[in-house]
């Protein structure tokens, strides 16, 4: 949920809800997420990414391994857009010609079920894969002034964590033979706490940054995915994540 006020005079409040899935820990996402595929490849006639009929509407990207001469990758599967509008058997090319290691290449268009990579066209590179779905303010321009999380815990975590990314074409890094790295997070609890980050059984936990002065240029690609890691199971019984934000920038 969150409230939408088009004013630059007032601060509006993005929030989300978070409860650990019973008996699992591990890398969650709030307002956004990411799906990374497992290792590297070079495109030829089609590699596949995701689930038939999973209700990903997410964009599709590539992270280049090397340099492109003018390698062009053709995404295929279903789209969908954001006035409803499905279309079956839709295609996007990704034209990473001239794009250095590391370089980043997402779709305009948002996918549902299982999607496909293919070498379109050019000298084909290894690439990573993914989906991608972040929080834009509705496709607008807009400043980070804070965050606060507020909790209560499962069960006892000795390394949970909290991070924000800053969604965006840079900062991502490739990996041969493993999942791509996303861009660094912007703020990190257990930066901020150095050691005091752990988890207590039915403790309550908070984080909160001020202050903040990041541009989010939600109209050009960018965006926030709110991350949670836990490592023990259940470790987070209930949490509510707020961003405040200024909008709407030029």
């Amino acid at each position: 949920m969150f409230e939408y006020i088009p004013s630059t005079n007032h601060i509006v409040c993005c929030s989300w809800n978070f409860v650990s899935p019973a008996g699992s820990s591990g890398t969650y996402y709030i307002g956004g997420f990411y799906i990374l595929g497992s290792t590297s490849y070079t495109p030829a006639g089609g590699t596949a990414l995701g689930t038939a009929n999973s209700a990903y509407g997410a964009h599709a990207f590539i992270v280049l391994g090397a340099t492109s001469t003018n390698m062009v990758v053709r995404v295929t599967g279903t789209s969908v857009n954001e006035q409803g509008t499905r279309t079956a058997s839709d295609t996007e090319d990704l034209d990473t010609s001239g794009g250095a290691l590391n370089a980043y290449y997402e779709t305009t268009k948002n996918w549902i079920g299982q999607i496909s990579f293919s070498l379109q066209s050019g000298t084909g590179v290894a690439i990573n894969d993914g989906f991608c779905r972040y929080w834009t303010n509705r496709n607008t321009n807009y400043k980070l002034v804070g965050l606060e999380i507020s909790g209560i815990a499962g069960a006892n975590d000795s390394a949970p964590n909290f991070q924000l990314i800053h969604h965006k074409s840079t900062g991502w890094t490739f990996n041969s033979g493993a999942p791509v790295t996303p861009p660094t997070p912007i703020y990190n609890m257990q930066t901020d706490y150095d050691t005091e980050y752990q988890f207590i059984d039915g403790e309550p936990f908070a984080w909160r940054r001020i202050g903040l002065t990041d541009v989010i240029r939600g109209n050009d690609g960018e965006g926030l995915v709110c991350v949670v890691v836990t490592t023990a199971n259940r470790a987070v019984e209930s949490l509510i994540w707020k961003n405040g934000l200024f909008t709407v920038l030029g």
